[in-house]
């Protein structure tokens, strides 16, 4: 009987023989899902690193250290949790990142291993809207940025009554751009970005600092009304804000399998997120934070969006060059993080009539269906309610996902039946694996109905972690006993 997969340093490939037998079936082998062979990987650690940079040194991020100071943490509590949460979503992205380096396959395969060829629908349009929710976000921040280098550039350009989201769109058809030419363009932007954001972030603390000196010595810059906290319990805001920190990243440590298939050595993608992801979020946060608390000591007022806080240098230089750093930053996160991820889900899930450029023109609509300007318009909005309504759905899909992969599985996959729609062991029940799909819908309603019991509302402030932890032990829990 001929070999339908072989071992291959850390790399399971499939032979000739298990592609016929694939294609022998209803599937979902195409051009876009199919495994990448050790030999046609291109990504080192430094790629991980730099696509970590382009991830973390990002508006958004700078902007969750500004709303965390906004919302009454001083300055060294915001740092503390926004590396801490950042660096937890780690052990998901790292243990699923195994399956993409190790089969060479993308979240949606993984998603259908787990939750069945059906079944699987459901956790990857969550993901996918997730995304395209995102990618929407970012591209009004990147579109406002773009707003103040045309206004600065034509004045009257401020007169239209809908330049706001004429920007928006030239914003969107950028990002589109990028997106549409796939996973070279993204590692080149990527690489290409690191290092102007790193010398720009610069920039932004040596003027705070400046300023600090200016008002008496350095001190002052961490002394300031928005910097020192409004003298709330640390505990009362410890545990939404670090499911908010967690969340943010959650959406790409879940499909982290999508970079992971590019990785050339095993050790790459694990090493490249140890050494980028803490550093990286340890610097973008005190550049938020010396953003902030500068903008009190420059104007009397704390700006939380760094978009709106380039808007009040009267010098057009700094506004244009201050300006593409905020547009820079957004989309070395976007295209990567939410659109690529967005538009391979909606590929792989209706492959015969979308290749992955369509699926690109289906996520940059859907993006703008969510009505992104509705959704930064506070720091409370932008922190708590919608980063803690997305921990509640990421949780127990991540749990469920590490639980299936390393406890169920251990990590030793049939290849050639993770493409199979009618049969095969990821089959279940119909195609659909129930176990898995009424572990994810029971957590999802409980730690939602939790919000609103006082007694319970601890678990709905930390739903990420207790929703991840839940599902790991209920489903590995079940998987055994059905076994036995």
């Amino acid at each position: 009987m001929a070999e339908l997969q072989t071992e291959r340093s850390f790399v399971v490939e499939l032979t000739p023989e298990g592609v016929q037998e694939i294609q022998s079936h209803k599937n979902i082998y195409t051009e876009d899902t199919k495994p990448i062979p050790l030999s046609g990987r291109e990504w080192s650690t430094k790629n991980y690193i730099t696509l970590w940079t382009g991830i973390l040194v990002s508006i958004p991020v700078y902007m969750m250290a500004s709303a965390l100071l906004s919302a009454g943490l001083t300055w060294y509590q915001a740092l503390f949790i926004c590396v801490l949460g950042h660096t937890l979503v780690l052990i998901p992205s790292i243990l699923l990142g195994k399956f993409g380096s190790r089969y060479g396959a993308s979240f949606p395969v993984l998603s259908k291993m787990v939750f069945g060829p059906k079944g699987t629908a459901i956790p990857t349009i969550i993901r996918a809207f997730m995304g395209c929710l995102w990618f929407g976000i970012q591209n009004w921040i990147g579109g406002t940025a773009l707003d103040a280098i045309i206004a600065v550039i034509f004045p009257a350009y401020t007169g239209l009554a809908f330049h706001s989201f004429l920007s928006f769109g030239l914003f969107v058809l950028i990002n589109f751009y990028i997106g549409y030419h796939g996973s070279r363009a993204i590692r080149f932007l990527e690489d290409f970005a690191a290092p102007i954001l790193i010398i720009l972030s610069g920039v932004v603390i040596v003027w705070a600092f400046w300023l600090a000196s200016q008002k008496g010595g350095f001190a002052a810059l961490f002394t300031t009304q928005v910097a020192g906290g409004n003298g709330e319990s640390f505990w009362s805001q410890f545990f939404p804000s670090l499911t908010s920190m967690i969340a943010f990243d959650a959406t790409i440590a879940l499909n982290f399998s999508d970079y992971t298939r590019h990785a050339k050595t095993e050790g790459a993608q694990v090493k490249g997120q140890l050494i980028g992801a803490p550093i990286m979020t340890a610097f973008i946060v005190f550049v938020g934070i010396c953003g902030t608390s500068g903008s009190e000591l420059a104007f009397g007022e704390a700006f939380w969006d760094p978009s709106i806080l380039v808007s009040h240098f009267g010098n057009p230089a700094v506004v244009i060059i201050f300006s593409l750093f905020i547009i820079l930053a957004t989309l070395t996160t976007n295209v990567a993080c939410n659109l690529a991820a967005a538009s391979v889900v909606f590929s792989s899930l209706f492959g015969k009539v979308l290749t992955y450029k369509k699926a690109v023109v289906v996520a940059t609509i859907l993006s703008i269906c969510f009505l992104p300007w509705k959704l930064v318009e506070n720091p409370e909005s932008y922190v708590y309610t919608l980063n803690g309504t997305l921990a509640v759905f990421l949780g127990p899909i991540t749990g469920i996902c590490l639980a299936a992969l390393w406890s169920q599985y251990r990590n030793r996959l049939r290849l050639p039946d993770l493409y199979y729609q009618d049969g095969g062991a990821y089959y279940y029940q119909g195609g659909w694996n129930v176990l898995a799909l009424v572990t994810m819908a029971v957590l999802f309603i409980f730690i939602f109905v939790c919000q609103f019991i006082p007694v319970l509302r601890w678990i709905y402030d930390s739903s990420y972690l207790l929703g991840c932890v839940f599902a790991f032990v209920i489903y590995s829990a079940l998987c055994k006993r059905q076994d036995r």
